[in-house]
């Protein structure tokens, strides 16, 4: 999924403008009180304490080899400490002032960052619990179902022939309409196969990316599966394949059909992994109520207890995520 896939990509960095490093901020840097420890010591600074950048700033030294700029970083870390002791003075006597003037702070009650409940937190949330083991058996069990109605079923995995077509196709700088062809598939991003191929939402979806050999030509497409959707879809009633995959196209080609199925199938021991570290990412850093919309409703498509003598517990716990269809 999108949202677990690209979770580092716009993910910001704190730099300290006192050493250049990245994680914290001037109130916690731990150089000034290391530098100024090293002075005590009768030592130079340690310019390694800094980022790459500052590093490159301080270490030139004078024909004697002494650090040039030695008593500007002495001064800077010094004037630095004395910052963070007087702010940590100044938040100690407001804190004594406000006590003294309004009591102590009532002790707040601990609510979970998942669920929303008071009394307990994430490590200790049921639902939560509950909501990452269900994930994950529906997800076994949707990877499962993808290898022996897709991939064993249908042959579809590298080597395997396939009847394209697209609505715009540019091979050799040249634009067509209506186009269709025959392609040989060359490699698949078989790490993207999840739910999340079920899903249309830009955060949650998840893309499958597969190269296939056209007329000497490499080209790469994005869940190219629309085709095989409408294709096995009757009235409204989705098929085994159809229920695979979203029914959004992604611009590009499409795979028609399997002409010839891939004499090199991966085995199935790989497709029963959960796809485990998605559901506990998300379940750390976002909010049931911001993700049980997109996700329950693959808990209750997929999930293995959603027939037999578990389903009611099954459904109970689905009320639980705020699903009730």
């Amino acid at each position: 999924m999108k949202i677990y896939e690209e979770r580092n990509r716009y993910k910001r960095q704190t730099h300290c403008p006192t050493c250049g490093n990245t994680g914290h901020m001037w109130i916690t840097c731990p150089v000034p009180a290391k530098m100024m420890e090293l002075k005590k010591q009768g030592k130079e600074p340690d310019i390694s304490l800094y980022s790459h950048w500052y590093q490159n700033s301080y270490s030139r030294r004078d024909e004697n080899g002494k650090l040039v700029y030695e008593t500007s970083i002495w001064n800077k870390m010094s004037s630095a400490l004395d910052r963070q002791e007087r702010r940590k003075e100044a938040r100690k006597v407001n804190k004594a002032r406000n006590e003294r003037l309004y009591g102590k702070p009532a002790k707040r009650k601990t609510s979970c960052g998942f669920c929303g409940e008071i009394g307990h937190n994430r490590k200790r949330c049921d639902v939560m619990q509950n909501f990452t083991d269900d994930l994950g058996r529906a997800s076994q069990n949707y990877r499962k179902q993808f290898y022996d109605h897709f991939v064993k079923g249908m042959g579809f995995a590298e080597g395997a022939l396939l009847a394209l077509s697209a609505n715009h196709w540019r091979a050799n700088n040249v634009w067509q309409e209506d186009w269709s062809g025959i392609g040989i598939i060359t490699a698949i991003s078989w790490d993207k196969v999840n739910m999340g191929l079920t899903l249309s939402s830009w955060d949650y979806k998840s893309i499958m990316k597969i190269e296939v050999l056209v007329d000497g030509q490499t080209f790469s497409l994005e869940n190219p599966f629309s085709a095989l959707v409408d294709q096995d879809t009757v009235d409204g009633k989705e098929g085994k394949i159809a229920e695979l995959f979203s029914r959004s196209s992604s611009w590009g080609a499409r795979i028609d059909s399997i002409l010839a199925p891939s004499e090199n199938i991966p085995s199935e021991e790989w497709f029963n992994d959960g796809y485990t570290e998605c559901w506990e990412w998300i379940a750390k850093n976002k909010r049931l109520g911001e993700v049980s919309n997109y996700l329950s409703p693959l808990i209750a498509k997929f999930h293995p207890s959603r027939r037999g003598r578990n389903a009611g517990k099954l459904k109970q716990r689905l009320k639980d995520y705020g699903y009730s269809k």
